[in-house]
């Protein structure tokens, strides 16, 4: 593909990207399945092209308003603070594939679109400008560089599954086969790869020995310290990564509870399970529940469970550095309505436990108003639910010295390298 190709198709996934709400991921895996014909480079060469867009969306933005251009995918996309008017022109040389070339109005708009340098702080963060300002309050003096780290590129982490390998075989194992990967610096249980490979057809995963998962999930999963013969609930499961990892943790002997609210993302997890070596072979250990018999759980377990996980529903900001499309997708106006989900998912996740029982409550979130706050509000309301330090928490759960200092987990891709994410446990009174 020529470079005037390149940019056309960059144009048209973004268009895809910024006209609806799916995973700009998925947009450029769909786009690459209907254009076999794009080799190696031109698919790696169109793939940065429009995430770089989406992380430089804030100052594009504020460029095409200064410069009075409407906010179309082609318009986006010249924006680029380093494409000069002249190279945006022979580009869109209007030739086969090519864009079709600049009007005298594109040409006067791209003359005058002041440098990126001169961008307000909402732009040269990517955030919206009322996201920013909540921002600010988390960070404030760290802002630019926490704001920075999240905009920036993940890297793969990879979990072993501890029924059925060992994290130095499989480090081994990646090594002889050319893949360089490290142990993750918290998790025991975490490989972080240095470079992105595609896993899905390696015996390594459908063997059901890996799964992908960033390392602050995993620590998540194992601070709840679900053991063998437990009663453990996954109250709001998802595609079911967490659960994967209680199953592991209880080594197949218990009962494991996957529920959610959302019966499609729940339906994700079903395959996963024999993989893992979770169901199957007369073990089916893990028990899924979908919205339809959501209230009846509820009721029928109430101060039943061992342990209870809530990964509750969220913006998601911790995980933007995977989905930079997403931070322009969410707005304030949805704040109200997760605050009440997660209000009311701590207060479902307290009945459930028995005496003694132990809650974590996390999030993949930056904001302090979807982590601390309603955990101290909870906490209040509640005085039979006392808060368990983070220090004694991890040593339970992993027997060894925590490597955080706060009493919470906080974590993000700036101080450690992982995504966003926030977890406190939580003990019902015996």
């Amino acid at each position: 593909m020529r470079p005037q190709a390149r940019l056309a198709a960059a144009m048209e996934i973004l268009g895809a990207v910024l006209g609806s709400n799916r995973a700009a991921d998925r947009l450029l895996a769909s786009w690459q399945r209907n254009n076999r014909y794009a080799g190696a480079k031109d698919r790696r060469a169109v793939s940065e092209m429009v995430y770089a867009g989406l992380r430089q969306q804030g100052v594009r933005r504020w460029r095409l308003e200064a410069a009075g251009l409407e906010l179309t995918p082609r318009h986006f996309m010249l924006a680029d603070p380093d494409l000069t008017p002249e190279q945006a022109a022979a580009l869109c040389d209007g030739s086969n594939h090519a864009p079709p070339p600049l009007d005298e109005a594109e040409r006067e708009a791209l003359a005058a679109m002041p440098p990126a340098d001169q961008a307000p702080l909402w732009a040269k963060v990517n955030l919206p400008p009322e996201l920013c300002d909540l921002a600010a309050e988390q960070f404030g003096d760290s802002l630019e560089a926490e704001l920075a780290a999240l905009n920036g590129r993940a890297p793969l982490d990879l979990r072993v599954n501890s029924l059925k390998a060992k994290r130095a075989d499989i480090l081994e194992q990646l090594a002889a086969e050319g893949i360089a990967a490290v142990p993750t610096p918290y998790s025991p249980l975490g490989i972080r790869l240095e470079k992105q490979v595609r896993l899905e057809s390696h015996p390594l995963y459908t063997d059901g020995l890996i799964e992908p998962q960033d390392e602050a999930a995993q620590l998540a999963g194992l601070l709840l310290g679900a053991r063998p013969g437990e009663t453990v609930i996954d109250l709001c499961a998802g595609a079911g990564g967490k659960t994967l990892l209680l199953g592991a943790q209880m080594r197949n002997k218990g009962r494991l509870i996957a529920a959610d609210r959302d019966g499609r993302r729940l339906d994700r997890l079903k395959p996963r399970l024999g993989r893992a070596g979770l169901n199957g072979a007369g073990l089916d250990i893990v028990e899924t529940c979908g919205p339809d018999k959501l209230p009846a759980l509820l009721e029928a377990m109430e101060g039943q469970a061992d342990r209870v996980l809530l990964d509750v529903p969220c913006s998601g900001s911790g995980t933007w550095r995977r989905n930079p499309e997403s931070r322009w997708r969410f707005g304030p106006e949805a704040l109200d309505d997760l605050r009440a989900a997660q209000a009311d998912l701590l207060r479902q996740g307290a009945r459930l436990l028995r005496p003694g029982g132990i809650l974590l409550y996390a999030t993949c979130s930056i904001f302090g108003f979807e982590n601390d706050q309603p955990v101290d509000a909870f906490l209040a309301d509640h005085p039979d639910m006392r808060p368990v330090p983070l220090a004694q928490a991890w040593g339970a759960a992993l027997s060894t010295d925590c490597p955080f200092s706060d009493d919470r987990l906080r974590l993000s891709p700036l101080r450690h390298g992982t995504d966003g994410f926030f977890a406190a446990v939580m003990q019902r009174q015996a």
